[in-house]
């Protein structure tokens, strides 16, 4: 499986290979994964991407709290300063929940391109308290985070720790039934965005990725 991301208070972290952070620990290092290993699965297999309802931008999903995606070029997503004020939160933020509708596109690119029986499918655990998701936040924000809204599993806005690892669980293992190319929506096979269906961005994110994990990927074939 993917792993679940990282969200930063700006959208100017650089990582050592000169992409947007954002993008390229929860775009890029999942599709690389992929790519390393793709001819390596043999079926049946399911591939699991986190994702986040966030991706869908209004408060019912999100409770205010993160901004909706903004969608570019993955040229310019890759690259600081994509947003608005890249110095905020806002477009840290904001350069998460586009990174999670970008995780979408390519599990639907996934399942047009695996071969038969190797699925991929997106997970989203809902908001999850109590993680390390805003270590990189201010005091105030993180000691809410550790311990404040935890409260909020005890409604349908959030999601405990523990139960979001025993979904996450039965996706991997299939006891959560849900074809390829699907969105689980923590325990049950749900409709995502209206955005996130989208073949021609879809098609543009893999050649995207495709390409900036090209390196990589020699290198790793060259060992």
């Amino acid at each position: 499986m993917g792993n679940a991301g990282i969200q930063y208070t700006n959208a100017l972290t650089e990582g050592p290979e000169g992409f947007e952070s954002t993008f390229a620990v929860n775009v890029l290092a999942n599709h690389l994964f992929v790519r390393l290993l793709r001819d390596r699965f043999a079926a049946p297999a399911r591939i699991v991407i986190t994702v986040s309802d966030t991706h869908f931008g209004d408060f019912r999903h999100n409770l205010g709290m993160v901004p909706g995606p903004v969608w570019k070029s993955p040229d310019v997503l890759a690259r600081t300063g994509a947003f608005p004020e890249p110095h905020t939160t806002a477009a840290g933020r904001t350069a998460y929940s586009t990174s999670k509708l970008a995780a979408l596109y390519l599990v639907h690119e996934y399942a047009r391109r695996l071969p038969a029986g190797i699925d991929a499918v997106a997970y989203n655990p809902g908001f999850v308290p109590g993680t390390g998701l805003a270590r990189n936040a201010d005091p105030v924000s993180r000691f809410a985070m550790r311990r404040v809204l935890p409260a909020l599993t005890l409604t349908p806005f959030a999601t405990g720790r523990s139960a979001a690892g025993r979904c996450l669980a039965d996706v991997v293992l299939g006891t959560t039934r849900a074809p390829t190319g699907s969105y689980v929506d923590r325990a049950r096979v749900a409709r995502s965005s209206r955005e996130s269906y989208d073949p021609q961005r879809e098609a543009e994110l893999w050649a995207a990725a495709e390409q900036f994990t090209e390196a990589h990927a020699v290198r790793t074939d060259a060992r």
